[in-house]
């Protein structure tokens, strides 16, 4: 017996299977007390949100979950840390730039006291004449026509170009 169905031997069920056109097709309505039980308003266990430390408001203050106060923070570098991140990175890009893998790498100690101007006159030159830097306002891409461009007739209200 199906719980969308009742028994074929009530009156009902046998007038329905003489006027219906398929008489082995299920409406789909439920039964009332065939199906879903118990009844989900009637389940006994609720969920229960399990205990963080963010739970307890004692140890968790209101100035650490404001977002609206999370100001950036000043980060202040003198010319002695600018110095040491540009040795560092020298040496990173000489150790990984050349060398095998036989020998063996060593461990390279950055003076505490260092200059920047002579970290950057000693240094690798990172531009020259042959490689200049690049040029702020000078974009290095050229905007061409698109071939699938119709050309618009002149004195058109809203002429529309491709441009790709």
């Amino acid at each position: 017996m199906s719980y969308t169905r009742p028994s074929a031997n009530s009156f009902f069920e046998k007038i329905r299977r003489l006027l219906t056109v398929n008489p082995e097709s299920n409406t789909g309505v439920p039964i009332t007390g065939t199906y879903r039980t118990p009844a989900p308003g009637s389940q006994p266990k609720t969920y229960v949100h399990p205990l963080t430390k963010h739970s307890d408001l004692a140890q968790n203050y209101y100035f650490g979950r404001d977002a609206r106060r999370n100001f950036p923070r000043l980060a202040v570098y003198t010319q002695n840390d600018v110095a040491k991140l540009i040795v560092a990175s020298n040496l990173k890009s000489i150790s990984a730039g050349g060398g095998g893998s036989n020998e063996s790498t060593q461990v390279a100690t950055i003076p505490e006291d260092l200059s920047l101007t002579e970290v950057i006159a000693f240094g690798p030159a990172l531009y020259s004449h042959e490689k200049l830097p690049p040029i702020p306002g000078r974009p290095s891409y050229k905007w061409k026509k698109s071939e699938d461009d119709v050309e618009t007739q002149p004195g058109t209200y809203w002429p529309i170009q491709n441009i790709t």
